[in-house]
Protein backbone atom coordinates (compact mmCIF):
# COMPACT_ATOMS: atom_id res chain seq x y z
CA UNK A 1 0.00 0.00 0.00
CA UNK A 2 0.75 3.23 -0.55
CA UNK A 3 -0.40 7.01 -0.47
CA UNK A 4 -2.10 6.35 -3.89
CA UNK A 5 -4.16 3.58 -2.41
CA UNK A 6 -5.37 6.13 0.08
CA UNK A 7 -5.76 8.93 -2.36
CA UNK A 8 -7.63 6.39 -4.75
CA UNK A 9 -10.16 5.16 -1.62
CA UNK A 10 -11.02 8.96 -0.45
CA UNK A 11 -11.96 10.11 -3.66
CA UNK A 12 -14.66 7.98 -3.36
CA UNK A 13 -17.83 10.03 -3.09
CA UNK A 14 -20.41 7.21 -1.90
CA UNK A 15 -18.77 3.66 -1.57
CA UNK A 16 -20.08 0.82 -0.75
CA UNK A 17 -20.59 -0.46 2.88
CA UNK A 18 -18.15 -3.25 2.36
CA UNK A 19 -15.18 0.06 1.52
CA UNK A 20 -16.21 1.58 4.39
CA UNK A 21 -16.30 -0.72 6.98
CA UNK A 22 -13.06 -1.59 5.30
CA UNK A 23 -11.88 1.84 6.27
CA UNK A 24 -13.11 2.16 9.34
CA UNK A 25 -11.82 -0.96 10.67
CA UNK A 26 -8.01 -0.30 9.21
CA UNK A 27 -8.18 3.45 10.68
CA UNK A 28 -9.56 2.17 14.13
CA UNK A 29 -6.24 -0.37 14.36
CA UNK A 30 -4.12 2.66 12.83
CA UNK A 31 -5.16 5.33 15.41
CA UNK A 32 -6.63 3.23 17.95
CA UNK A 33 -9.44 5.24 18.28
CA UNK A 34 -13.18 4.96 17.96
CA UNK A 35 -13.97 8.58 16.34
CA UNK A 36 -14.11 6.94 13.22
CA UNK A 37 -18.09 6.74 12.64
CA UNK A 38 -19.10 7.58 8.82
CA UNK A 39 -17.49 7.70 5.38
CA UNK A 40 -16.46 11.70 5.91
CA UNK A 41 -14.37 10.73 9.20
CA UNK A 42 -12.52 8.21 7.69
CA UNK A 43 -11.74 10.60 4.47
CA UNK A 44 -10.48 13.21 7.21
CA UNK A 45 -8.41 10.41 8.73
CA UNK A 46 -6.47 9.63 5.19
CA UNK A 47 -5.76 12.98 4.97
CA UNK A 48 -3.59 12.68 7.27
CA UNK A 49 -0.06 13.04 6.18
CA UNK A 50 1.29 11.21 8.98
CA UNK A 51 -1.04 8.03 7.84
CA UNK A 52 1.66 6.11 6.16
CA UNK A 53 4.23 6.66 9.06
CA UNK A 54 1.41 5.33 11.61
CA UNK A 55 0.68 2.01 9.21
CA UNK A 56 4.29 1.29 9.01
CA UNK A 57 5.38 1.49 13.16
CA UNK A 58 1.70 -0.36 13.87
CA UNK A 59 2.60 -2.57 16.64
CA UNK A 60 0.02 -5.38 16.73
CA UNK A 61 1.87 -5.76 20.58
CA UNK A 62 0.67 -2.29 21.34
CA UNK A 63 -2.80 -2.99 20.38
CA UNK A 64 -5.41 -4.23 22.75
CA UNK A 65 -7.35 -7.31 22.13
CA UNK A 66 -10.87 -5.12 22.31
CA UNK A 67 -9.82 -2.51 19.47
CA UNK A 68 -8.34 -5.80 17.30
CA UNK A 69 -11.96 -7.80 17.96
CA UNK A 70 -13.96 -4.53 17.30
CA UNK A 71 -12.10 -4.03 13.89
CA UNK A 72 -12.63 -7.61 13.24
CA UNK A 73 -16.17 -7.38 13.69
CA UNK A 74 -16.59 -4.77 11.11
CA UNK A 75 -14.78 -7.16 8.42
CA UNK A 76 -15.89 -10.20 9.48
CA UNK A 77 -18.34 -10.73 6.66
CA UNK A 78 -15.51 -9.88 4.20
CA UNK A 79 -13.10 -11.76 2.07
CA UNK A 80 -10.44 -10.24 0.23
CA UNK A 81 -11.67 -11.54 -2.76
CA UNK A 82 -15.36 -9.89 -2.09
CA UNK A 83 -13.58 -6.56 -1.04
CA UNK A 84 -11.61 -6.98 -4.39
CA UNK A 85 -15.03 -6.87 -6.07
CA UNK A 86 -15.76 -3.55 -5.55
CA UNK A 87 -12.29 -2.21 -5.15
CA UNK A 88 -8.52 -3.20 -5.62
CA UNK A 89 -7.25 -0.68 -3.69
CA UNK A 90 -9.18 -1.65 -0.60
CA UNK A 91 -8.48 -5.35 -1.43
CA UNK A 92 -5.00 -4.10 0.17
CA UNK A 93 -6.32 -1.93 3.19
CA UNK A 94 -8.43 -5.51 3.93
CA UNK A 95 -4.76 -7.60 3.68
CA UNK A 96 -3.07 -5.69 5.49
CA UNK A 97 -6.18 -5.26 8.17
CA UNK A 98 -7.00 -8.77 8.65
CA UNK A 99 -3.41 -9.49 8.90
CA UNK A 100 -3.11 -7.63 11.60
CA UNK A 101 -5.83 -8.48 13.91
CA UNK A 102 -4.67 -11.97 13.32
CA UNK A 103 -1.18 -10.70 14.87
CA UNK A 104 -3.19 -9.00 17.68
CA UNK A 105 -5.06 -12.01 18.61
CA UNK A 106 -2.38 -14.53 18.65
CA UNK A 107 0.20 -12.20 20.58
CA UNK A 108 -2.65 -11.59 23.07
CA UNK A 109 -2.57 -7.77 22.25
CA UNK A 110 -2.28 -4.69 25.21
CA UNK A 111 -3.84 -5.58 27.62
CA UNK A 112 -6.29 -2.65 28.72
Amino acid sequence: MDKKTFASLKCLGSPSKVIVDVMKAFLLLVYQSEDVKDWKSCQKKMADPNLMTKMEHFDPLYCTESIAQKADDLIAKETVDTVRNYSLDAGQVYKWTKSMIDQVKSSGGLTA
